[in-house]
């Protein structure tokens, strides 16, 4: 059993070591010249790594037949992931479907990649290499900890177009930031009570949590500091349990009566309002809400895979314009299981749940069965995990923030079957067995990762080509305005390009007197996508300044059918239709105005335009 353990330790250090490169890259990396500086390079960084990964799980899948707990998991990713392909190939747009939306990268090939990294690391994380992950969290956490300092004290090196708290770390959001934060700083926290040294090596990450924990405090993020409550709450709830029934006891009912008195204060109920609840709060009920009655009316495949964009004007509630505005909408439903139901279907959501109820499960039974470090190994992971889980149910599920959550998932699974004996597994191990699995997976890893490296190559040009596009030239000059022209259609001809850019770019072209070509474009961009709003708004407002009217109503007219509470558009037709000399068609918009905004001011300005 010794000599099959040892090689098992051997052959898990490389794939775990790609694991956690995965970890800091995907967490850390960002390009600020790319038109998307922070999720773009991430899911690139990813699916790269991912590949490399994927030979690992093809050329040593005999350790998941080794052990039943890594072929349950197994079997419930592959249903996951087969679910989403469906949904995926369902979808009306593809290229979000495999992409993921703009500024969202939510698609296929995210959770696939995602996927691959949590089997792998379940079927080589164990307690030998356990704290690995520790001293890569302390890494990834000092580094994220030193960024947030400059940047609050406002000393970031790049100069971002930041709208936001000054903190938004390597995210590009102070809520993802106070996220990852969390999570880090629930693992770090907990490493206090695990390191099996004197007081002097505990101090650095009892330091690094507590500066974690301030940073957090300081980007004004609530779901930060609620998720890094509830992960400590949790683990020294454990802890407690490990020390005595009593303690465990007490703890148990101090945390349930915390957590309901932070609910009620969420909720706006309580002495704790003032310090939990945020106007945010009350919007995310608008996300969730329609995301459900997006499922309800897609029951089995959803509306599409990060499609939720598309979906969200024609599902709001005409409560939410008349609050936040007409033209306000949103591309995901804050909260990652819902946006799982509403975009891929019943399928797609339930397998979701089932993957993570297993990891739940393993979880507890590690906990039970454990003693001591084991233990406590557990449950810092799994306290970890609940604080990912806490903010994936009020926030968007973001590349950086969602590997660790699948790496925990993978870990916690690991580590639960650190005990399975190797002794009868001897042709999975043995020693020429491994040499000639390392052959294998070296010519599959190269050869999907370069396979990958190829495709993704596309992206990142209509990215930089994207960005470059938005330089500021002198239109008055002939030769400027040609180089300005190029650049637009460089980015318009870039394979693969995110149809978002490809809509900024022809945008561009109308602005600075190319109409026609640009309108073109625009025109091609609405066929291939029905649902895009902007495109279709654009197109009535570019054909009523050509004197078009008829098409310009017609534009109105389809987005009528997608956003039935914009008062905006319904303003425009009316005024339309009145230009025509339509007076029916008009008034027949005054009331639909009047019917659902008669009290926000566009209703005063809808009587005045509209008056016969």
């Amino acid at each position: 059993m010794k000599t099959n353990t040892s090689h098992f330790e051997n052959i898990a250090k490389s794939p775990l070591r790609w694991i956690l490169i995965s970890l800091v890259f995907v967490t850390l990396f960002f390009q600020s010249t790319l038109a998307d500086p922070f999720n773009s390079p991430k899911l690139w960084i990813l699916i790269v790594l991912a590949s490399w990964i994927s030979g690992y799980l093809i050329s040593f899948r005999s350790v998941i037949f080794a052990n039943l707990e890594i072929q349950r998991l197994t079997v419930v990713i592959i249903l996951f992931i087969i679910c989403l392909l469906v949904a995926s190939f369902l979808t009306d747009n593809l290229y979000f479907a495999f992409f993921g939306e703009t500024q969202r990268r939510n698609g296929f090939l995210q959770y696939f990649a995602l996927s691959v990294i949590m089997l792998v690391t379940a079927m080589f994380f164990r307690d030998f290499n356990v704290k690995s992950l520790f001293q890569v969290t302390y890494v990834i956490a000092s580094i994220s900890a030193f960024y947030a300092l400059l940047q609050t004290t406002g000393n970031d090196f790049v100069n971002w177009v930041n709208p936001y708290n000054s903190i938004i770390g390597t995210l590009g959001n102070p809520n993802f930031a106070a996220a990852v934060m969390a999570i880090m700083g629930v693992m770090i926290f907990t490493s206090t009570f695990i390191i099996e040294q004197k007081f002097i090596y505990r101090l650095f990450p009892a330091l690094l949590a507590l500066l974690l924990l301030f940073l957090i405090y300081k980007s004004n993020a609530r779901q930060g500091l609620i998720s890094f409550g509830l992960g400590v709450g949790i683990f020294l709830t454990i802890f407690m349990w490990s020390k005595s029934r009593l303690l465990g006891t007490v703890a148990t009912v101090i945390g349930g009566i915390t957590v309901l008195i932070s609910v009620l204060g969420i909720l706006q109920v309580g002495p704790f309002e003032k310090y939990l609840y945020k106007p945010s709060v009350s919007i995310r009920g608008h996300y969730w809400k329609a995301g459900i009655d997006m499922w309800l009316a897609h029951p089995f495949f959803g509306v599409g895979v990060d499609r939720y964009g598309a979906y969200f004007k024609e599902f709001r509630d005409s409560s939410y314009p008349l609050t936040y505005g007409f033209e306000i909408t949103s591309t995901n439903a804050h909260n990652t299981f819902i946006q799982f139901f509403a975009t891929g279907g019943i399928f797609v959501g339930i397998t979701y749940i089932l993957l993570n109820i297993y990891v739940l499960q393993r979880a507890i039974k590690g906990i039970k069965s454990f003693n001591g470090s084991d233990k406590m190994h557990m449950a810092s992971l799994f306290s970890a995990w609940v604080a990912f889980h806490a903010q994936s149910l009020v926030s968007i599920d973001n590349i950086g923030i969602s590997i660790w959550g699948w790496i925990l998932g993978g870990a916690i699974v690991g580590l639960s079957i650190s005990k399975i004996d190797y002794s009868n597994q001897k042709e999975v191990f043995s020693q020429l067995s491994i040499s000639n699995k390392k052959v294998l997976q070296n010519s599959i890893s190269g050869a999907l990762a370069l396979m990958s490296i190829i495709l993704l190559s596309n992206l990142y040009s209509g990215e930089t080509n994207s960005y470059r596009s938005s330089v500021k030239v002198n239109l008055q000059d002939a030769n400027s305005r040609s180089y300005y022209r190029d650049l637009q259609f460089r980015v318009i001809d870039t394979p693969l390009i995110d149809p978002t850019y490809s809509l900024f770019a022809s945008i561009n072209l109308v602005e600075s007197g190319f109409i026609n070509e640009g309108l073109s474009e625009i025109e091609k961009i609405s066929l291939k996508d029905p649902r895009n709003i902007t495109a279709l708004s654009l197109l009535a407002i570019v054909n009523e300044q050509l004197g078009n009217l008829p098409k310009a109503i017609a534009y109105r007219e389809k987005i009528v059918r997608l956003d039935p509470w914009g008062a905006t558009n319904y303003l425009a037709l009316g005024i339309y239709y009145k230009q025509q000399g339509n007076l029916i068609q008009s008034q027949t918009i005054l009331e639909k105005i009047l019917s659902f905004a008669a009290s926000n001011p566009i209703s005063q300005q809808a009587k005045k335009e509209l008056a016969p």
